[in-house]
């Protein structure tokens, strides 16, 4: 029952964003433009953004201790589990499910899990703190996602204060009393040792260097996909526009509120481009069309890369049932 009243709610928010912010807007002009769209340039939006997930799990290969090995083949069907999950289920689920499938997949630990997902998160909150402060230069911002930014650089730089201090304390050892017999404290103690021992890349500027270039490639191809899909309505809008307009999506979709953000993304990319000068109709069609190429790679790569293990699965089985005569 409760699972049907949260579904019920997550839902009743996406109809709203749709409701309050594409009224103004004719939905069959809407369509005309999307029916107008370039198929090639969506399908290279769809690839800019599928290019994501590869860099994605090269970032995690980077994050992931020395000591540890793990084939870029798992991280990868790790990855893109998460970015399924992340991009299916509102937040909290996507991440939870994310770290879960991180740690079966990949035989890791689940601290080790966590300090992958930790230090990910803290690499695209650097970077995203810098295209926000590039947004903020090219031009003026409404004064609410200025707010919004203003809060953002500051629970990032916290978040990443708190990682190096964690990074550069030297946990203390359990006595000997604690190992026979541990609490629950004990144990949560423990655990959070455990992850921070394995922040080690915090101590090593170079592949701290690394992943924060990783980090900002993965910005760069989303900008590049936001392009793509501009240029299959043949639009030329200025560079600063698709900066914003990347900036105001990834500072709205931080926590997923519904399913995918569907409502939320278009919502601010309608936003940001009626701010630009666009007409209703154009934003609305430009902001439906890229959230689509985004979907596709993000959303469906865990689906694919699922199928195909079921259908592997399925062919070892059907081969093992016919021996040869």
């Amino acid at each position: 029952m409760k699972k049907k009243i949260i579904f019920a709610v997550i839902w009743s928010l996406a109809a709203y964003f749709f409701f309050e912010f594409f009224k103004t807007a004719d939905f069959d002009r809407t369509w005309k433009e999307i029916e107008t769209a370039h198929s090639g340039w969506l399908v290279l939006a769809v690839l800019f953004n599928l290019s994501i997930l590869l860099v994605w799990t090269t970032l995690w290969n980077v994050l992931v201790p020395k000591n540890i090995s793990v084939s870029f083949s798992k991280l990868f069907q790790a990855n893109s589990f998460m970015s399924t999950s992340c991009n299916t289920l509102p937040f909290p689920g996507g991440h939870a499910v994310g770290l879960v499938l991180l740690a079966r997949l990949t035989k890791l630990k689940h601290s080790v899990a966590l300090s992958v997902l930790a230090l990910d998160q803290m690499m695209e909150g650097i970077v995203k703190v810098v295209v926000l402060t590039l947004a903020a230069s090219f031009s003026p911002l409404p004064e609410q996602m200025r707010q919004g930014i203003s809060v953002f650089i500051v629970l990032i730089v916290i978040f990443s204060a708190l990682m190096f201090y964690a990074a550069h304390k030297t946990p203390k050892a359990a006595s000997q009393d604690e190992e026979i017999s541990p609490s629950l404290l004990f144990k949560v103690k423990k655990f959070v040792s455990q992850w921070a021992g394995h922040l080690e890349m915090l101590k090593d500027y170079r592949v701290f260097s690394t992943g924060l270039f990783l980090a900002l490639i993965m910005m760069a191809l989303q900008a590049l996909g936001i392009w793509a899909a501009q240029k299959s309505l043949g639009l030329e809008l200025p560079f600063w526009t698709t900066i914003l307009v990347m900036a105001a999506l990834n500072l709205a979709t931080i926590l997923p509120l519904t399913p995918g953000n569907f409502g939320v993304y278009e919502a601010t990319a309608f936003l940001i481009y009626k701010f630009s000068g666009l007409s209703p109709e154009l934003a609305l069609s430009l902001a439906f069309l890229q959230h689509i190429c985004f979907l596709i790679p993000m959303a469906g790569t865990g689906w694919m890369v699922l199928l195909m293990q079921s259908l592997n699965l399925l062919n070892g089985r059907y081969k093992g049932q016919i021996k040869p005569d």
